[in-house]
């Protein structure tokens, strides 16, 4: 899969709010402009991976891009602009005590069908989210005790203050239209009929094979869309991505550039590169229900023997940060600790002392079974496939046979997330994964990774459950300020690193080309990369 979200749900550090987002990205504090020509398109044609559904809320298949594709169509009440959280359907945002929030919503509001968007509309929205907590972008609305509208003003008030409720349901939940969702029931087979929002785009066109057609609004109110139509072809081959790029048959990959690639698309006529820091993050997840990864040990010692700044020169040619042990990105203000654990000689010893002797072939054998385990890993990613391989090779030398299976990213979210419902269980030994930025950019998101309980913890693919990191999960979710959230998450990251629920192998460096020549406008924003509303809208916010 590409990376992946949430429920969103939301993701777990903490603070990353207003915080993660005044570190900047890219060229900036949070958007760089990387081109001052081609301002305006009649048409950009993007590239994307694989399907993303129906572009319903509760359809799309990713994290990136599909939740990207999502909010061109359905707008949210604010938005994140640098290091900001603004009004964007809500006119302004005004609360005292980070508990009850007054947002009266802009004029001239419309639904796609002409329809208008009114305030009954938003208190849908978030009863529906209620009772409909799945999909990846759906959002947890758990938090929201009381919701009413009075005229064209809505009032939240949430069962306890939380300061980054701007940035991680505000900006985050799509609003829906109630005369067209009122009776769904089976919001996961929504479809293309109901991708009908407010946003800068109408949904014009899908077909689940070839792609999308995204036409301009004419009627948006929060300002003035740049480029007329947007088609999304789905081009699974990263190779046929980027060879169609070279050719002009498309504008603008979603895919991050191939390190390989990077000096040659940059020296073509008419192919710029704009670049950002990327919160995304790719991992090696253990199965923490299954034995032997259900002792906290044995990951711990798979994970010293990984040298992740190995796999960085290797897989990525240099083009990576380093995971951080307990999850979050070094370069944000959250961050308790980077470094690597990497020690060959303590996983030998370690693994040693939990009784693990090798066998005849070299493989050790843990209480009478051989540590033979098959790796999942997307048939699509390079970086991922080759990552694979050099932890086979590491693995080996720690006495541990690691079987790789190539698979594509469908069949692989199966075993490890099936109908994205943690609930459901999983059924793997090891799997390359990933999260998207945004998980990253929310203390409630990676609290869903990591809490036991289902319910909390829709995120949790890995299946860990551990009473004390509730504990500090909880800790860390009851905190009132900012600066309370960024203590209880240096508590987290500790309890993560010894934990070892997975290994964080890296974060790739963000390089995504387009052709200057057809359209320059694209805007880099934390956690969205280009592909997001700043680079087609002008808005007036």
């Amino acid at each position: 899969m590409q990376f992946r979200r949430r429920k969103f749900a939301t993701s777990s550090v903490a603070v990353l709010a207003l915080m993660l987002s005044a570190c900047g990205g890219g060229g900036g504090s949070g958007t760089s402009e990387p081109g001052a020509s081609h301002e305006t398109a009649d048409k950009v044609t993007i590239a994307i991976a694989s399907d993303e559904g129906t572009l319903t809320p509760f359809t799309n298949q990713t994290g990136y891009p599909g939740n990207n594709l999502v909010k061109l169509v359905f707008d949210t009440l604010a938005v994140v602009r640098g290091d900001e959280v603004v009004g964007l359907l809500a006119e302004e945002l005004k609360t005292e005590d980070n508990q009850t929030y007054t947002l009266p919503l802009r004029d001239g509001l419309t639904w796609h069908d002409g329809e208008e968007l009114t305030a009954e509309d938003v208190v849908f929205s978030v009863e529906f989210y209620r009772d409909h907590a799945e999909g990846d972008s759906a959002v947890d609305v758990s938090m929201i005790e009381d919701v009413s509208a009075e005229g064209s003003t809505v009032t939240m008030v949430l069962d306890r203050p939380d300061p980054e409720f701007s940035r991680m349901v505000l900006a985050d939940m799509a609003i829906l239209p109630e005369h067209l969702w009122a009776d769904v029931q089976k919001v996961s087979e929504a479809g293309a009929d109901l991708a009908v929002g407010s946003g800068p785009y109408v949904l014009d066109s899908y077909d689940n094979s070839r792609g999308y057609t995204l036409t301009a609004n004419p009627d948006y109110a929060p300002g003035e869309v740049k480029v007329g139509t947007i088609e999304v072809a789905v081009i699974p081959e990263e190779s046929t991505q980027f060879a169609a790029l070279r050719t002009g048959e498309i504008d603008m990959s979603t895919r991050i550039v191939p390190p390989q690639q990077l000096e040659q698309l940059q020296s073509q006529a008419n192919i710029e590169i704009v670049e950002g820091t990327e919160f995304a993050s790719t991992l090696l997840l253990f199965n923490n229900g299954r034995p032997p990864f259900d002792d906290p040990a044995v990951r711990r010692a798979i994970t010293q023997a990984i040298d992740t700044r190995d796999l960085i020169d290797t897989a990525l040619l240099g083009s990576g940060t380093p995971g951080s042990p307990g999850f979050v990105h070094p370069a944000s203000p959250m961050a308790a600790g980077d470094g690597s654990p990497y020690d060959v000689d303590a996983a030998n010893a370690a693994l040693d002392e939990l009784g693990a002797e090798p066998g005849a072939d070299g493989v050790r054998v843990l209480d009478g079974e051989p540590m033979s385990y098959d790796l999942l890993v997307q048939s699509t990613s390079t970086d991922r496939l080759r990552s694979a391989e050099l932890i086979r090779e590491m693995l080996s030398e720690v006495g541990i046979e690691v079987k790789i299976s190539s698979m594509e990213s469908d069949s692989l979210d199966a075993k490890v997330w099936p109908d994205y419902d943690v609930a459901q269980g999983r059924n793997y030994d090891m799997s390359m994964w990933g999260w998207s930025a945004p998980v990253m950019l929310s203390s409630g998101l990676i609290a869903q990774l990591l809490y036991s309980d289902p319910a909390d913890g829709p995120l949790n693919v890995a299946g860990f459950s551990d009473p004390e990191t509730d504990a500090a999960l909880d800790a860390l979710t009851a905190e009132e300020t900012l600066e309370g959230r960024v203590a209880a998450a240096a508590d987290l990251q500790t309890r993560i690193a010894e934990q070892a629920p997975w290994v964080t192998l890296y974060y790739r460096d963000g390089a995504y080309a387009f052709r200057s020549d057809t359209y320059s406008g694209w805007t880099w924003q934390d956690g969205r990369s280009v592909l997001n509303g700043f680079s087609f809208v002008d808005y007036d916010l």
